[in-house]
């Protein structure tokens, strides 16, 4: 690694905040000091506290970093997608290797927002930008008359969110019944149902 004091103010910031992430995944944000982060990275502490004010203020530039990562690649990923094919993209568990990293950093986010109220603010922010790009595709597979659900397209975003990320926690749990696969099936049968899809326009993929 390119020594800290040699790197650009914005990477030296980034760097902090991918020093945090994973840190988080191992004790979670309540355990999160400038001591572990600088140990992390091989830094002194004073780094830490350069760029950031206090440690309220990294956890809750953790969260935004996270969150604008995980909808550019989002993003990225559905590009060109047609809206049924999207909401796979985003949804299924199997299309993320990293789930389980992501879902440490979300459950314990989910924790501590309730000891931390800026970070609350954050939280409630990026899981708003989510449920915003769900719910943008599933408006435009209505346009399109692929979609007719009973429900209006955020509520939908919400309750399809929900099901795939508790799901994916579940898969942990060592459930033989319960792995990617079947998840990316009862996924699949939400999905459709939530969104008033009919049989006739199924288009699971091969591999299912």
């Amino acid at each position: 690694m390119q020594s800290m004091s040699y790197l650009p103010k914005d990477e030296k910031r980034k760097a902090i905040l991918e020093a945090t992430l994973s840190l988080v995944v191992s004790c979670g944000f309540a355990g999160i000091t400038a001591r572990k982060v600088a140990a992390e990275m091989g830094a002194a502490t004073g780094t830490i506290h350069h760029h950031f004010s206090s440690l309220d203020e990294l956890k809750t530039e953790v969260i935004r970093y996270a969150i604008s990562s995980s909808v550019d690649s989002d993003l990225e990923a559905i590009k060109g997608l047609p809206p049924y094919e999207a909401l796979l993209q985003m949804l299924l568990p199997s299309n993320f290797p990293d789930r389980e990293f992501e879902n440490r950093v979300w459950l314990s986010a989910a924790d501590e927002m309730w000891r931390n109220e800026q970070l609350k603010t954050v939280y409630c922010e990026s899981m708003a930008s989510l449920t915003d790009l769900i719910g943008n595709v599933i408006t435009l597979g209505q346009k399109q008359g692929l979609f007719d659900p009973a429900l209006d397209s955020r509520q939908c975003a919400w309750k399809l969110m929900a099901t795939s990320f508790t799901l994916s926690n579940y898969s942990y749990l060592g459930d033989s019944s319960l792995n990617l696969h079947a998840i990316d099936e009862l996924v699949i049968n939400d999905i459709r149902l939530t969104l008033g899809m009919k049989d006739s326009e199924k288009t699971q993929r091969a591999r299912l």
